[in-house]
């Protein structure tokens, strides 16, 4: 308020337009109280859009990663299980020791004969 306003209030306490003023600059308190909630109302509003606009967005974003099946197999075996592995992993082991003996005897007979020689000069 300025000087001069508080002059003419000073003079003039009940004038017609300094009521109007005064009638103007009232601040109604509800409506000042409903105000508050409706920006509180708009802002709740905005965060479940924005949760919710997130949940949709995950899913793109993610990629699946590799799944390794060992780490689901179960760790305790029967003993039925283990051995029938450890059968398996031997044969295979006799397998491969038997193929390389052979190997081994074909490779000597080669030698024996003068084949593997001549087959190797040739290539």
């Amino acid at each position: 308020m300025t000087f001069l306003h508080w002059i003419h209030h000073l003079f003039n306490p009940h004038c017609s337009l300094c009521q109007e003023t005064a009638e103007n600059n009232k601040v109604c308190q509800s409506c000042e109280t409903l105000k508050v909630q409706l920006s509180i109302a708009n802002h709740e509003k905005q965060e479940l859009l924005n949760s919710i606009l997130s949940l949709t967005k995950r899913p793109e974003e993610q990629t699946s990663a590799a799944v390794s099946y060992e780490h689901a197999k179960p760790k305790m075996m029967t003993w039925n299980v283990r051995r029938q592995l450890l059968e398996a992993e031997d044969r295979q082991a006799a397998k491969l020791l038997a193929e390389q003996q052979k190997k081994k005897s074909i490779e000597e007979l080669e030698k024996e004969v003068g084949i593997g020689e001549e087959v190797k000069s040739d290539a």
